[in-house]
């Protein structure tokens, strides 16, 4: 009896050990798993669509398909570099001009300002604006030529985001080629009934499908309008705080305050009152709106979702994962909410108990 016991018990002792040791190989390179399953989920449909046109060309079609991600992928990101690149240097070219002038107002403005308040700024080292702008222009000289390795590394360097991008797309084949066959085989190997593994393949398609496209719409809507009422304002460099703004608006709720409040501020610092004003009825009313309205249209709607949870698993999402939380945090929600439905609805569930 001990021997057949731990037989019993080797291999599923030896399946948990292989899976944490593959787990820990394979850890460094999550975040390129996720986002290539990601991608995977998300131009399947092109690789369905050359299949049914071209029946057995399996490879072809996986390539056709990651051809389009590829795209899809890097070329918004070459045109935000450009556009980047060009309203900074436009930036440092008017605050070396003079042209753009920002401390001068800000020094006229702060002249206003009792002397305590003047004076706790001068220790915090902000009396002196014409100084920190001089300091500005010259680091924004001394970086330019490291200016666009700089916004590709977002914190690292080049050669980690090159190396990110080709992990993802080289994954991104195979998931496209074989993944509808590698999700069957662990399906029949899951310990779990067969109706509940249903529920979690088509919740997971759902949730990753209208989080991205829906996250992605949401923050080029919120990043548009917002440079629209900017350029509108006559704020200078509206183009590149458009682009700020849209890459803020992938956090819920105050992502596009992050820009349009600061530069509120420094309008009404300039005296620019009304301009001020304006800005803020926008940012509340108008900007933020597309956040409110849109997100759980194109994301709650899908999921099935309250607003509510698709607002806390974001943030809460966000605060636990970082950026991927953005697609993890309203993936367990609507995991959980789907699997805890499916167990209430069990009729087992819902009858009464037996006196």
């Amino acid at each position: 009896m001990p021997a057949n016991w731990v037989r019993s018990m080797a291999l599923p002792l030896v399946v948990v050990v292989l899976a944490l040791l593959c787990f820990r190989v394979f850890l460094p390179f999550l975040d390129e798993i996720l986002w290539s399953i990601v991608g995977t989920i998300l131009f399947l449909p092109v690789k369905r669509w050359y299949l049914a046109r071209n029946p057995g060309q399996e490879n072809r079609a996986a390539l056709v398909a990651l051809a389009a991600m590829s795209l899809t992928l890097l070329l918004p990101m070459g045109l935000l570099l450009a556009v980047a690149i060009d309203q900074v240097a436009a930036l440092y070219q008017g605050l070396a001009s003079g042209r753009f002038n920002p401390a001068s107002a800000l020094e006229s403005a702060v002249a206003h300002l009792p002397d305590s308040v003047r004076g706790l700024l001068a220790r915090a080292g902000l009396g002196d604006f014409e100084a920190i702008q001089s300091r500005v222009v010259a680091g924004l000289g001394r970086g330019m030529p490291a200016f666009a390795n700089q916004a590709l590394a977002f914190g690292g360097g080049v050669l980690n985001v090159l190396l990110s991008l080709i992990v993802i797309l080289y994954l991104g084949f195979f998931f496209l080629r074989d993944g509808e066959k590698l999700v069957r085989r662990m399906a029949a190997l899951a310990p779990i009934d067969a109706g509940y593994q249903a529920v979690i393949d088509a919740t997971f398609v759902t949730v990753v499908r209208a989080t991205v496209k829906g996250g992605i719409f949401v923050a080029l809507a919120q990043g548009a309008v917002g440079g629209a009422v900017l350029a509108l304002l006559g704020i200078e460099s509206w183009l590149l705080l458009g682009l700020v703004m849209a890459v803020a608006a992938l956090l819920p709720a105050v992502g596009t305050g992050l820009v349009w409040l600061p530069v509120a501020l420094y309008l009404l610092a300039t005296g620019q009152v009304i301009q001020a004003v304006i800005l803020v009825l926008c940012g509340l009313f108008v900007i933020g709106m597309v956040d409110n309205i849109l997100r759980p249209i194109l994301i709650g709607s899908e999921t099935k979702m309250p607003d509510f949870i698709v607002l806390l698993s974001t943030l809460g999402g966000v605060e636990a994962f970082g950026f991927d939380g953005l697609l993890v945090g309203p993936l367990v929600a609507a995991l959980a909410q789907a699997v805890f439905t499916r167990l209430l609805d069990r009729p087992e569930a819902a009858a009464p108990p037996a006196p």
